[in-house]
């Protein structure tokens, strides 16, 4: 058996604790104040997003004019349809609720 393992009286195995050195702990103590320090002011990281934001803008693929208004003609197309889809569906309800009203209206 190794130093660090020892027999107990139910012959289970106990793992010796090892102790840690208190510059380590000092040290992890230390680290979070130092990284706090080292990270940037408010206005550079702002300057660093606009930068990337740039530089990401830069990689989309924009689409030509001509595809814009194609596109765009397409959707009020649709919109325009739907519409009137919706506007037939109202009026079919409305005269289907008028009927019911007057037949079983007072």
């Amino acid at each position: 058996m190794s130093e660090k393992e020892k027999m107990n009286q139910d012959g289970v195995q106990e793992q010796a604790k090892e102790t840690k050195p208190a510059k380590t702990e000092k040290a992890k103590a230390d680290k979070p104040k130092a990284a706090k320090e080292k990270k940037p002011g408010f206005f550079k990281r702002l300057g660093r997003f606009f930068r990337e934001l740039k530089a990401e803008l830069k990689k989309v693929a924009w689409p030509s004019g001509s595809d814009t208004l194609k596109k765009t003609g397409i959707v009020i197309l649709c919109v325009i349809v739907v519409g009137v889809i919706v506007w037939i569906f109202d009026g079919i309800a409305s005269a289907v609720i008028d009927a019911l009203l007057s037949l079983f209206g007072s």
